[in-house]
C-alpha cells in the first residue's frame, strides 16, 4: 500500500489517496461498521487515472506530466477534489466529487499555449483492480457480452477486442464483434470488480449526453486496469477548454445483488431517470410488435390485406421501416434484396412516399384500417443519414459532418448515406417539424428511432462548438420529438432502436439486441439455462428500473450479426428462444416472414400473453428453482394474485426431471394443492395419467416435458381460476 506521497481524504464512508506525482487516485479503502478500513483498491507504481490524445498520440506515452495543485473544497454533504495538471501546453483539472461513497470524476483539457491542439480522446482509467485474492474475486460487466461472474483468473485473460475468440464472451460474435458495447448508448457501461468472501465491490461506470465512450479491460496478470474510452474530440484554440463525460465509481460491500441494486439507483444522479415523458403509455408493456416493410406485401395496400391476420395473429403495434422515397435503383418494391433493391434507409427525399408502396392515399388507408382493427402504427424515424445523391447534400451542405480534409462521410458503416452532424440546430430543426407534421397529417402512432449511435466528430471549421457535440446530438433532438408527439396525442409513443440506457430517458421503450444474442448462446449451447438467467437478471439491474425492453429472434438486422437466426426460421430452437424471452418480460417483435407455416404457435403464444396480466406486468425472476438438470429453463413470473412457472428443456430427449419449487416464497396459501395449468395447452398438467399437484409440505416435483416445448404453467389453487 502507497502510504507516502499522498494527499489523503478521510470520509465516514471512505478513505482516499491522491498521488501528488501524478495526481490520480491511487488508495480507495471502504471504512468498516466498526470503524476498521477494508481496502478495495491499493496500487503500486504511479500510475494515472485518465489519459488524453492530441492527433494520434496518448500524452502519458510521453513525458512531461506535472502536478501544479491538488486541492480539496466542502459543499454541504459533497467534498470536491481537485488535482491540477500541467503537460506540456495542457493545463488539465481532474476533478473528483465524492457523497457517501459514490465518486465523480471528471476531466477538463484547457489549452494554456499559444497554438491550435487537436483532441481526439480521453481515456478514464482504474488501475490495478483486484479486491484481496484473484480467487475469490469475480469480473462483472452487466448487459455486455460477458459471461455473468466470470472468474477473475480468467478475466486476467481477457482483452477487449474487434474479433474476440475466448469464450468469457460468447455472444460477441453475434453482435458486431466486440465483447463490450458503447456507453450509454449501447450498454451500461458498468464494469466492476467483486470478492464473494469478502462481500466487497467496487463498480465503475461513464455517462455522458454528449459522447460516448467504449469500456476496456486491460490486465497485467494480476491485476484489471478498468478502462472507459471516450470519443472526445474537438480543435482547442488558445484559451478554450473541452470537458469531458464523467466516470463514475462506487466501492460497497453487500451481496453483487445488493450493489447493483444500489447502482440503479443513481439513474436519478445521472439524469437517466426519471424520463422527460413521464410515465409510458399503458398499451406498450402489453404491444406485440410485427415488423415489416410494406414491399414485403407488395406495397401499402397490400400489407393492409393482412392486417386481419396479423390481428388474428395477436398483433397490436405495426412498425414500418422506412417508406420514404430512397435510392431504388429499379424503382421496385423492396424485397428484402438489399444488393438489388437497395437500402431503405438511404432516403432521398423525407416528404415523398417511395412510389413503388404506393400512394399517400394508400398509406392513409392503411393507417386507418390498422386502427380499426385495433392496431396501432410506428414509422422509422432515420436521423442518421441520407442517400449520398440526395438533394439535401447540394441544398444543406452544412447539415453534414465532414473529415478533416472537408470531405462528407459516411456513419456506422453506412457507404450509402453521408452523415448528418446531429449537432446542427437547423437539421434538427427541420426534422423535428418534418416528423411531427407528418404525425399531425396522418395520425399514426409514433416512431421507431433508428439507429441512434454516437458517431464521428464533425471536423468542419464552420461549426461553433467542438468536433465530437454531434457524438450523441441525436439526444436533444429525440427529446424534444418525445415531448411534442405527446402533446399531439399522449398516447403515441418512441421505440428506440438502441438499447443503451441513456435513451430511457426520451423514449417509451427500446429494442434490445443482446437478449436476443444470449439466448441463442444457450441455446447452441455456449452458456446455461443457469449463465443465461443470472446475465438476465444483472442485465434488468443494471438498466434503469421498470424499463420497458424490446426483443425477438429475427428482426431485418439479424442477417448481419446473428446468421443462425435465419437459418432457425421455424424450428423448435427458435420457438424455444422466442419463449424464453416472453418469460423473461420482453415485449416480442415478429420480422416479417417468421410467422409462415408457424401461425398457430405464435397465436396461441401472443394471445395467452395478452390474457394474463401475469406475463406482461409480473416480476421475473430466475434460477429460484432447482432441476436435477443444468439444460432446463426455469422462469417464475409473480404478480400480486398470480404465478406462472415458465419451463423449456434444452436436453435433447425425453427424461423426467426433479424440480424444487421455493414454495415458502412464492405467497402459496397454506393447506392447499395447486395444479398446474398449461396456458399453452389449456388444460392441467398431467404425468402418465396422474394430475401434478403442488403444495407447501412437498416442494419437490417430477415431470416429464418434451424437448425445447415451452410450458407456462399457472399455479391454480382452489378459488384461484
Amino acid at each position: 500500500m502507497i502510504m507516502n506521497n499522498l494527499f489523503t481524504l478521510k470520509t465516514e464512508y471512505l478513505t482516499l489517496g491522491f498521488s501528488k506525482d501524478s495526481g490520480s487516485l491511487v488508495l480507495l479503502a471502504l471504512s468498516g461498521s466498526a470503524g476498521e478500513g477494508f481496502t478495495v483498491k491499493s496500487l503500486t507504481g504511479n500510475p494515472v487515472s485518465f489519459d488524453i490524445r492530441i492527433g494520434e498520440n496518448w500524452l502519458n506515452e510521453n513525458t512531461g506530466r506535472r502536478v501544479k495543485e491538488i486541492t480539496r473544497q466542502d459543499s454541504g454533504s459533497k467534498t470536491i477534489i481537485t488535482a491540477i495538471i500541467e503537460y506540456g501546453p495542457l493545463a488539465i483539472n481532474d476533478v473528483y466529487e465524492i457523497k457517501n461513497n459514490l465518486i465523480k470524476q471528471t476531466v477538463t483539457i484547457h489549452n494554456a499555449g499559444r497554438t491550435e491542439i487537436k483532441i481526439t480522446g480521453l481515456k478514464f482509467i482504474l488501475p490495478q483492480v483486484r479486491i484481496s485474492s484473484a480467487e475469490d474475486c469475480f469480473f462483472e460487466a452487466p448487459g455486455t457480452a460477458v459471461r455473468p461472474h466470470l472468474p477473475f483468473k480468467e478475466a486476467l485473460d481477457m482483452q477487449n477486442s474487434n474479433r474476440p475468440v475466448n469464450s468469457s464472451y460468447p455472444a460477441s460474435v453475434d453482435r458486431y464483434g466486440f465483447s463490450m458495447e458503447q456507453v450509454p448508448d449501447c450498454s451500461p457501461g458498468l464494469l466492476a470488480v467483486y470478492n464473494g468472501r469478502e462481500q466487497a465491490g467496487i463498480l465503475c461506470w461513464y455517462y455522458s449526453e454528449t459522447e460516448n465512450a467504449r469500456p476496456v479491460v486491460k490486465s497485467n496478470g494480476e491485476t484489471l486496469d478498468l478502462i472507459h474510452k471516450v470519443y472526445l474530440a474537438g480543435r482547442l484554440r488558445a484559451g478554450e477548454k473541452l470537458t469531458g463525460g464523467s466516470r463514475f465509481l462506487m466501492p460497497g460491500r453487500g451481496t453483487w445483488n445488493g450493489l447493483l441494486k444500489e447502482f440503479q439507483k443513481h439513474y436519478i444522479t445521472t439524469g437517466v431517470f426519471p424520463p422527460v415523458y413521464g410515465k409510458a403509455p399503458e398499451w406498450v408493456e402489453k404491444a406485440s410488435i410485427y415488423e415489416v416493410h410494406p414491399g414485403q406485401f407488395g406495397g401499402f395496400r397490400g400489407l393492409k390485406e393482412y392486417l386481419p391476420a396479423l390481428k388474428d395473429l395477436g398483433i397490436n403495434t405495426l412498425y414500418l421501416m422506412p417508406v420514404w422515397l430512397y435510392d431504388n435503383p429499379f424503382g421496385e418494391v423492396w424485397d428484402e434484396n438489399w444488393k438489388r433493391n437497395g437500402s431503405p434507409y438511404a432516403i432521398l427525399d423525407y416528404e415523398k412516399f417511395d412510389p413503388s408502396l404506393g400512394s399517400a392515399d394508400s398509406f392513409r388507408e392503411l393507417v386507418e384500417e390498422a386502427h380499426s382493427s385495433g392496431i396501432r402504427v410506428l414509422l422509422d424515424f432515420v436521423a442518421q443519414g441520407c442517400a449520398c445523391d440526395s438533394g439535401y447534400v447540394h441544398e444543406h451542405p452544412e447539415w453534414f459532418c465532414r473529415d478533416e480534409e472537408g470531405n462528407l462521410v459516411s456513419s456506422h458503416g453506412w457507404k450509402d448515406t453521408y452523415s448528418f452532424d446531429w449537432a446542427n440546430p437547423d437539421y434538427q430543426r427541420y426534422m423535428l417539424n418534418w416528423s411531427l407534421e407528418l404525425l399531425k397529417n396522418f395520425g399514426f402512432d409514433g416512431y421507431r428511432v433508428d439507429a441512434p449511435l454516437g458517431k464521428e466528430p464533425n471536423w468542419s471549421r464552420k461549426i461553433p462548438y467542438h468536433a465530437s457535440k454531434t457524438n450523441l446530438g441525436v439526444i436533444s433532438l429525440l427529446e424534444k420529438l418525445q415531448k411534442n408527439i405527446k402533446m399531439i396525442k399522449k398516447d403515441n409513443v418512441l421505440l428506440c432502436e438502441l438499447f443503451g440506457p441513456v435513451f430511457t430517458k426520451s423514449h417509451d421503450f427500446s429494442c434490445d439486441y443482446l437478449p436476443s444474442a444470449q439466448t441463442f448462446q444457450m441455446l447452441q449451447n455456449r452458456i446455461t439455462p443457469y449463465e443465461w438467467g443470472e446475465w438476465m437478471r444483472d442485465y434488468r439491474l443494471s438498466l434503469p428500473e421498470d424499463a420497458v425492453r424490446v426483443s425477438f429472434t429475427e428482426t431485418h438486422d439479424t442477417r448481419g450479426f446473428n446468421p443462425p437466426s435465419y437459418g432457425l426460421r421455424g424450428s423448435d430452437l427458435e420457438k424455444a428462444g422466442f419463449s424464453a424471452l416472453i418469460l423473461a418480460g420482453f415485449v416480442p417483435m415478429i420480422w416479417s416472414g417468421q410467422e409462415k407455416g408457424q401461425e398457430a404457435f405464435y397465436r396461441n403464444l401472443l394471445n395467452t400473453r395478452g390474457k394474463y396480466d401475469v406475463l406482461t406486468k409480473g416480476r421475473a425472476y430466475f434460477n429460484l428453482i432447482d432441476c436435477s438438470n443444468e439444460w432446463v429453463v426455469n422462469i417464475l413470473r409473480i404478480s400480486d394474485n398470480q404465478i406462472i412457472w415458465g419451463l423449456i428443456s434444452l436436453w435433447p430427449e425425453k427424461t423426467t426431471h426433479t424440480f424444487k419449487l421455493p414454495v415458502s416464497g412464492i405467497k402459496m396459501q397454506k393447506n392447499t394443492e395447486y395444479s398446474l395449468y398449461d396456458l399453452l395447452e389449456s388444460k392441467d398438467r398431467t404425468e402418465y395419467g396422474s394430475k401434478v399437484l403442488v403444495d407447501r409440505n412437498s416442494d419437490s416435483i417430477k415431470l416429464t416435458p418434451d424437448p425445447f416445448k415451452p410450458y407456462f404453467f399457472l399455479l391454480k389453487g382452489k378459488g384461484n381460476g
